[in-house]
């Protein structure tokens, strides 16, 4: 008797079967597994910075500008020096004064006949520098002792540029840590030297305007540039520059 053998082959799984059933559990663990990550985000500035221009910032504020005149018992009028002096003030009060000037004279001093003469003196010549009459203020100021000659004091207001706060302030130590950073005084007073230097506070702020252009000037040019003539400067040959012939 004999016995029919069949074969046997086993069988692939089908597509979407236990195996791709399997893929995605793994792909599903891995989520659950990302979502329990820390994560630290990063925001743009959130480095601190240590730059000294913004510690020291160069600002514009109004800055009272003082000059004292000495008043004897018996002075009679304004010596050269102190004319000079009071000129040159008004001439500032009126080209960088924000408001009037102001001439304060000693009331109750042992001087006071003598200020209260000299200050119409220091009024006349501060008109004299173009500064008007009406943007002078005349006031008296109180003293205590009447045996003190006490000055006239003259002031006015203007822009200033410097830093918003005194320098030298050394609270901490230079050497406090390893963090390879600036102390806080550093930059202070290179800051505050720059804004002396400032001639116009105002230049801070932005650009002055440009002077009008020469219409004489434009109109050589433009007449030989159409005779295709040379526009520029030209220069000879004995224009080199050298103040003298020995050595050469």
């Amino acid at each position: 008797m004999k016995r029919s053998v069949m074969a046997f082959r086993p069988r692939r799984p089908a597509a979407g079967g236990p195996v791709r059933a399997g893929g995605i559990a793994i792909l599903a663990v891995a989520a659950a597994l990302g979502g329990c990550a820390v994560k630290t985000d990063l925001t743009t500035g959130s480095v601190e910075t240590d730059d000294y221009r913004k510690r020291h910032p160069i600002v514009l504020q109004d800055a009272e500008q003082t000059l004292d005149i000495p008043v004897g018992r018996g002075t009679a009028g304004l010596d050269g020096r102190s004319r000079d002096a009071v000129m040159a003030f008004a001439s500032e009060a009126r080209d960088r004064g924000t408001g009037p000037l102001v001439i304060m004279v000693p009331s109750g001093s042992g001087n006071e006949a003598a200020a209260n003469y000299l200050a119409g003196s220091i009024r006349k010549t501060a008109t004299g520098t173009g500064l008007s009459s009406g943007n002078i203020v005349t006031q008296a100021y109180r003293v205590q002792d009447p045996n003190v000659s006490a000055p006239i004091r003259l002031s006015f207001t203007q822009i200033k540029a410097g830093v918003p706060h005194p320098c030298g302030m050394w609270k901490d130590n230079a050497y406090r840590g390893f963090n390879n950073d600036s102390d806080d005084e550093f930059g202070c007073a290179s800051q505050s030297n720059l804004a002396a230097m400032v001639a116009n506070p105002e230049d801070l702020i932005g650009p002055r305007a440009t002077t009008p252009v020469s219409v004489d000037r434009r109109a050589v040019v433009l007449r030989k540039w159409i005779a295709g003539e040379k526009t520029a400067t030209e220069y000879g040959d004995d224009a080199d520059g050298r103040s003298s012939d020995v050595g050469n």
